[in-house]
């Protein structure tokens, strides 16, 4: 039990770290694409303060602790702060595509644990995000890839 409580700890701090992460990204984009990245990531953080929320009244109602300091969402979480400066649109989404893989693997260990335990609020709840974080990784990768058959076409003429 101690584990998965743990793991949602963790998963509340990958939340706070990266919302504040988005945050960044979100502010200091830059580029031709900067609208479309500038309102995607800010869908991405306003979807991120609904979960932090979800994940610590869920624990609350299992009769557990959630972390509450800045100081121990850094010192918990897997994912990593970055520094403030100018973001170029590839590197946001790279960096989006690299936290969307760190959240749903340990989202998959949390749902697999609840389900293996009965603990179906949890694993509903995971199985949820799981659902959300794939739909967002494909779209992430999506805006990754180059046009490739348009540049072998402009090549042709």
């Amino acid at each position: 039990m101690p584990a998965k409580i743990n793991k949602l700890n963790i998963f509340l701090s990958n939340l706070a770290v990266l919302n504040i992460k988005v945050h960044n990204l979100h502010w200091n984009v830059i580029g031709p694409e900067f609208m479309q990245i500038h309102k995607m990531t800010e869908d991405i953080y306003k979807m991120l303060q609904v979960q932090f929320d979800t994940v610590a009244e869920t624990m609350k109602m299992q009769g557990k602790m959630p972390m509450a300091t800045t100081a121990e969402y850094v010192k918990n979480a897997t994912i990593k702060e970055i520094k403030s400066r100018d973001f170029q649109v590839y590197e946001v989404l790279e960096e989006l595509d690299n936290d969307c893989g760190i959240i749903m693997d340990l989202a998959k260990e949390i749902r697999d644990e609840a389900d293996e335990n009965d603990n179906f609020q949890i694993a509903n709840l995971f199985e949820d995000y799981l659902d959300i974080y794939s739909k967002q990784a494909w779209m992430i990768k999506a805006m990754l890839q180059e046009d490739v058959e348009g540049i072998e076409d402009d090549s042709d003429e």
